[in-house]
C-alpha cells in the first residue's frame, strides 16, 4: 500500500555518503600559474551589484511564467474535478487534520478507529461520527490501528515504532471506553496486525526483525532479520505460519511456535527476487499456498516446500489479494499504480481477466474482495471501483473521497465499508446487494 511507500520516503531522505577514493590527488591535474600573468588581491576584485531577484533568476530559482500558468491550470482542473465529485458516503468523519492512513471496524459494536499523520487516533461511532475515545500519546504518524478479532483490545502504532494497546472496559458506559494496558517502543515499524485466533500482536521493522507479543502480558518472541527492511507480512490460512518479504528480495515462511524458518527463497535461487523497492504477500485461505509480488511485476508462487512457479505481470504490482473461497475458481487479484486491475488463475499461474478502470491511469492502492466473485479497487483519485471478477465489468462505483485512499475495511455482515484518505477524512459506505 501507499502508506508503506510513505514510510519509506520518510526513512530514505538521508543524502548518500561521499565515497572514499584511493589516490584521490592523482585525479586532479597540477595547475601552474604563469609568473608573468597579472594577479589581483581579493579586495581588488570588482564586485558586480545585482538584486536578489536577478540572482535568483540567474540561479534558476524562479519558476518560468509558463510553469506558473501550468500550475494554475492544473490547480483549477483539480478544483473543478473535486467540485463535481458526488459524496455517496453515509457518514464522513472529519476530526483528523492530516492524511489518514489506518483504520479498523469493531465487529461487535458500531465503532471505527482511524489513525493519521496528525499523530492521533480516534474511536468513533460509525452511525453518527461522534468521537468516543481519543489517543493523543503518539509523537509520529499513526500508520496502524486495529481492533482485535474479538473486539476486546485496540492496538495503535506509529512510524517511529511506538505501540499502545488498550483494553475495552467491562462497564461499557464508562468514559473513556478503553484503558491502556500495554506499550512498547521498537525500531521504525513497517507493518502490524493482530493474530486472528489469539491475543497476539505481530509487527515488522525497518531493521528486519519481526516482533510477536502475547497481550496483555507482553511476552515477546523476535524473529531475526538480515538488516533489511521487512516490507510485508501475512498469516497463513491455518494461523500457524507467517509469510514475510524483505527489501533485499528474500521471502520467508516462519513457524510461529518454534520461530524456525520453514521455507526461504533468496536472491541466489533461480526463481528468487533481486533487491526490490516494494513487495506484497498473500496467503491462500484453505491451503498452504502463497504468493509474493514486487514493484517490477514479478510474481512468485510457493508452497510449504518452496517455490513452484513464477510469472511476470505486464504492470508493476502495488497490491495483491486472494479471493475468499478456492472451491470454484482459484482466483487472486493484482492492482498496479498505472490503474490496471488484473485477475489471475493460480491453478494455472496465468492471467485470466483485465478489469477496465472507468478512469484512465487511476492508480490502484488497495484490493479487497467483497465476495467470491466481486473485487473492489481503492484508487489514487479517491474512487472505490467494484468489478465482477468473472467478466471484468464494472458493477458500481462509490465516490466521495478526492485523493489517495490508503486503506479499506469491509464488514460483510453489515454490508459496510470503511475507507481513509489523503483528503484527511474517513468515510462509511453502504454496499449495495452484490448478488452471486
Amino acid at each position: 500500500m501507499l502508506q508503506r511507500n510513505y514510510k519509506k520516503d520518510m526513512l530514505e531522505n538521508t543524502p548518500p555518503h561521499r565515497p572514499d577514493i584511493d589516490g584521490e590527488d592523482e585525479m586532479f591535474e597540477e595547475i601552474e600559474v604563469d609568473a608573468n600573468e597579472p594577479t589581483q588581491d581579493d579586495d581588488e576584485l570588482e564586485m558586480e551589484e545585482i538584486t536578489l531577484a536577478e540572482l535568483e533568476a540567474r540561479l534558476g530559482m524562479h519558476d518560468d511564467a509558463d510553469d506558473d500558468e501550468n500550475d494554475a491550470e492544473e490547480e483549477a482542473k483539480d478544483r473543478e474535478r473535486i467540485s463535481q465529485i458526488k459524496d455517496e458516503a453515509a457518514v464522513t468523519f472529519k476530526k483528523h487534520t492530516a492524511p489518514v492512513f489506518a483504520c479498523s471496524l469493531h465487529l461487535q459494536n458500531s465503532w471505527a478507529v482511524t489513525g493519521s499523520e496528525d499523530d492521533k487516533a480516534y474511536v468513533w461511532d460509525i452511525a453518527t461520527g461522534d468521537v468516543l475515545f481519543e489517543i493523543v500519546e503518539h509523537k509520529d504518524t499513526v500508520t496502524e490501528a486495529h481492533f482485535s478479532n474479538d473486539g476486546l483490545y485496540l492496538a495503535t502504532g506509529d512510524l517511529s515504532g511506538e505501540i499502545f494497546v488498550f483494553k475495552l472496559n467491562e462497564q461499557r458506559e464508562e468514559n473513556p471506553i478503553f484503558h491502556k494496558v500495554w506499550e512498547y517502543s521498537m525500531s521504525d515499524m513497517t507493518w502490524m496486525f493482530w493474530h486472528r485466533g489469539a491475543h497476539v500482536l505481530l509487527a515488522g521493522s525497518d531493521s528486519g526483525e519481526i516482533y510477536v507479543w502475547r497481550i496483555p502480558g507482553g511476552d515477546c518472541k523476535i524473529l531475526p532479520g538480515e538488516s533489511s527492511r521487512c516490507e510485508a507480512g501475512e498469516l497463513s490460512g491455518d494461523g500457524k505460519k507467517l509469510l514475510t518479504a524483505y527489501i533485499n528480495g528474500t521471502v520467508r515462511l516462519w513457524d510461529l511456535k518454534s520461530c524456525q524458518i520453514l521455507m526461504e527463497v533468496n536472491d541466489q535461487h533461480p526463481m528468487g527476487f533481486q533487491e526490490i523497492t516494494h513487495a506484497v504477500v498473500a496467503c491462500e485461505k484453505d491451503s498452504p499456498f502463497y504468493i509474493c509480488g514486487e514493484a517490477n511485476g514479478k510474481l512468485l508462487f510457493c508452497t510449504n516446500n518452496g517455490p513452484v512457479c513464477n510469472a511476470q505481470a505486464e504492470h508493476g504490482i502495488e497490491c495483491i489479494a486472494f479471493a475468499p473461497s478456492s472451491t470454484q475458481l482459484k482466483l487472486f487479484a493484482v492492482g498496479s499504480l498505472d490503474g490496471q486491475i488484473s485477475i489471475w488463475d493460480y491453478s494455472k499461474y496465468s492471467l485470466r481477466m483485465i478489469c477496465e478502470s472507468p478512469v484512465p491511469n487511476d492508480g490502484v492502492l488497495g484490493i479487497k474482495w467483497l465476495n467470491d466473485f466481486t473485487v473492489l479497487a481503492a484508487t489514487t483519485q479517491g474512487n472505490l471501483n467494484v468489478f465482477d471478477a468473472r467478466t471484468g465489468t464494472l458493477k458500481f462505483k462509490l465516490t466521495g473521497h478526492y485523493y489517495h485512499i490508503y486503506e479499506v475495511v469491509y464488514n460483510p455482515t453489515e454490508s459496510i465499508l470503511l475507507s481513509v484518505s489523503e483528503d484527511n477524512t474517513a468515510k462509511i459506505f453502504r454496499i449495495p446487494p452484490l448478488g452471486e
